[in-house]
């Protein structure tokens, strides 16, 4: 199964977590690898403003469109990042991402949203106890949805 670019193990009541990188806003700025989770129920990318600035992003503008979270609706700032990489394999370009205020934790830094994940293919197996992230495409799961 050579597609199968991360497969980690997931433990039942757990959040998934996936090491990522933030491309620093300058190349004086030595990378630095945090974790984010994977959170389908986010439209996008939400990374924490602290992670950010220690990154050498500064600049955030106010979004205009309210968003429905799990405690409620808000305006998020934005901030656009010259780009990611997921699992040291997954890069993407320059994306623009949701930003966290008042996140209160040091290794997790945020949340992978849909804007990625659509991008790619994700597997969760409770009986296997395992997650599966992939670029590949995996002919077999056609037969699965028809």
């Amino acid at each position: 199964m050579g597609y199968l670019n991360l497969v980690t193990d997931y433990d039942l009541g757990k959040v998934i977590k996936v090491h990522t990188i933030i491309t620093p806003s300058n190349s004086t700025i030595k990378e630095k690898l945090r974790s984010l989770i994977i959170d389908t129920g986010a439209d996008r990318t939400a990374v924490t403003k602290e992670f950010l600035k220690m990154n050498g992003y500064g600049k955030f503008t106010k979004s205009v469109a309210s968003k429905t979270t799990a405690t409620g609706t808000a305006n998020f700032l934005m901030c656009e990042i010259n780009g990611l990489t997921i699992a040291n394999q997954f890069k993407f370009g320059k994306i623009r991402i949701d930003v966290l205020e008042n996140w209160q934790a040091n290794t997790v830094v945020g949340v992978i949203g849909m804007d990625i994940l659509s991008q790619l293919t994700c597997i969760l197996s409770h009986k296997h106890k395992k997650f599966l992230l992939t670029d590949q495409d995996i002919p077999d799961l056609a037969k699965l949805f028809v």
